[in-house]
């Protein structure tokens, strides 16, 4: 047990979202990636964390102008 895991409670939605933000320390971090191994909750929130992270990112970027009239007229093709 290092001294990190004695000072915290196990808290896998907070584990991970540091994890996946990058706010862990280098030691820390690496604690963290074995503990990973054998913890399928914090497995869990890791995949959910960089799942959401890219959702995210993804959002930020700006729709080409005339995909949504574009993409309404493909569906009414395939409707009939």
């Amino acid at each position: 047990m290092t001294i990190w895991s004695m000072k915290r409670r196990h808290d896998a939605d907070r584990n991970a979202a540091e994890y996946v933000s990058g706010e862990l320390s280098g030691r820390v971090r690496r604690w963290f990636e074995r503990h990973l191994l054998d913890c399928e909750d914090c497995w869990r929130e890791v995949l959910l964390g960089r799942f959401g992270k890219r959702v995210a990112e993804d959002a930020r970027e700006a729709v080409p102008v005339g995909l949504r009239d574009r993409v309404r007229a493909a569906i009414m093709l395939c409707s009939d």
